[in-house]
């Protein structure tokens, strides 16, 4: 009996190796209309819980042209949504108006708007897969 089980166990090993694991992408985010002034523009990847605040994955470049381009690494499969804006007065955050709306360039993916507010993340959402994947926002 202790044979069959140790056989079972290994078999149940062995397929469990040959199952294939989901491997991380490479996600670029090109930003475009961006104003050539050398200012940054800040891009994060988010997660739904994370989507409209401080998100694990970010980064800035500076805008030495209209469109600028930051790649992350390695991103694991899931559900994101991208969000952009150009830092104009150079204080790294996104400065919002009287009544909370942006008073900056931004962006989010998929061209999400809000109705009344801001847009959700399932109209922003993209799914990264194992595959390489590039999503272009236009700054408003």
């Amino acid at each position: 009996m202790r044979r069959v089980v140790l056989s079972a166990f290994a078999l149940s090993l062995l397929a469990a190796s040959t199952v294939p694991m989901a491997m991380a992408a490479d996600v670029t985010v090109i930003v475009t209309d961006a104003e050539p002034n050398g200012r940054g523009v800040f891009v994060q990847l988010c997660t739904q819980e994370e989507f409209l605040k401080r998100c694990t994955l970010r980064d800035k470049a500076a805008a030495k042209d209209d469109t600028v381009r930051i790649v992350f690494k390695d991103v694991p499969p899931g559900a994101y949504a991208a969000t952009a804006f150009q830092d104009v007065n150079d204080n790294a955050k996104l400065d919002r108006g009287m009544f909370g709306a942006p008073s900056e360039p931004w962006a989010v993916s998929r061209d999400a708007k809000g109705r009344m507010g801001p847009p959700v993340f399932e109209d922003a959402k993209v799914d990264v897969t194992d595959k390489p994947l590039t999503l272009e926002m236009d700054l408003d």
